[in-house]
């Protein structure tokens, strides 16, 4: 199993994400973003290959499987629609 930090994720991916965070009054720096590859699913041969963490720093944490399907980045923003990690700190 390989883990990374958001800064090694693909650049297509930290851009979804930072544009996610802008929409809806956030910044990446609210958010700790880290990935897992190759992510047994116990026994047999299902596996999903990446997993997605992210974490609101002090708060809520969610996790994005990274397969086929709909994009983690997508899934995050609709959690940010919904209110999942709260609202924006004020500047």
């Amino acid at each position: 199993m390989v883990q990374k930090l958001f800064h090694e994720l693909p650049v297509n991916e930290r851009g979804d994400f930072e544009s996610a965070c802008a929409r809806h009054g956030f910044v990446r720096e609210d958010f700790e973003v880290s990935e897992e590859e190759g992510i047994s699913q116990g026994r047999g041969s299902s596996h999903i290959p990446r997993k997605i963490t992210v974490a609101r720093v002090g708060g809520d944490v969610q996790v994005y499987p990274a397969a086929t399907g709909i994009s983690w980045t997508v899934a995050f923003e609709r959690d940010l629609e919904r209110g999942e990690f709260g609202f924006p700190l004020a500047d």
